[in-house]
């Protein structure tokens, strides 16, 4: 039996496994971009004092490998609150605390950089408050969101192969079974 008939026949599990990855990258991306803006808006709009404690949040969450998040939230930290999540769940969990405090520092950096004398060249052509916004500061902070947070996505893309790690043992199985049926011994 050579590779693309091995793959035919074991078409519905690849696609499952497929589906899967592009449900876990799809939640993550969504949910981590939204949390991430309305952190960035939080901190900047209604408590500014909390930024301080959310760079320190997002700091030191970059700091710690995502493979390591990804088993420190699957076994220590479910035996000792309680909790019993699935592989999905506790991957979407890892990655979508990854995501969040990565599109939080993306957005307050390119905050952080904007230009100001754009908002004060629109103010004085007679702009308004919500014309300065939607057509000289939303297309410039895109502008200047998009490389990195694109990145931060493939990140996150790459990274959904190590929550599958999570169940490895549930791999070495399925995988030896296909190798018993393929190879016959």
């Amino acid at each position: 039996m050579n590779s693309f008939e091995v793959i035919w026949e074991y078409k519905e599990a690849l696609a499952a496994g497929f589906a899967t990855t592009v449900a876990l990258v799809g939640l993550v991306l969504l949910v981590g971009t939204l949390i991430g803006l309305g952190l960035e808006w939080v901190c900047s709009r209604l408590l500014p004092w909390l930024r301080p404690a959310a760079d320190l949040v997002a700091f030191c969450i970059s700091a710690i490998p995502a493979l390591v998040l990804l088993f420190w939230l699957y076994y220590p930290a479910q035996t000792l609150s309680g909790f019993t999540l699935s592989p999905f769940a506790t991957a979407s969990v890892a990655l979508l605390i990854l995501n969040t405090f990565a599109v939080y520092r993306i957005v307050a950096d390119a905050a952080a950089e904007f230009p100001k004398q754009y908002t004060a060249t629109a103010m004085v052509s007679g702009l308004t408050r919500s014309q300065t916004l939607w057509h000289i500061q939303t297309p410039l902070m895109l502008r200047l969101i998009a490389p990195r947070w694109i990145d931060q996505q493939v990140v996150i893309l790459q990274t959904s192969v190590f929550a599958s790690l999570i169940s490895v043992e549930e791999i070495f199985r399925v995988a030896q079974r296909i190798n018993s049926r393929v190879y016959e011994p």
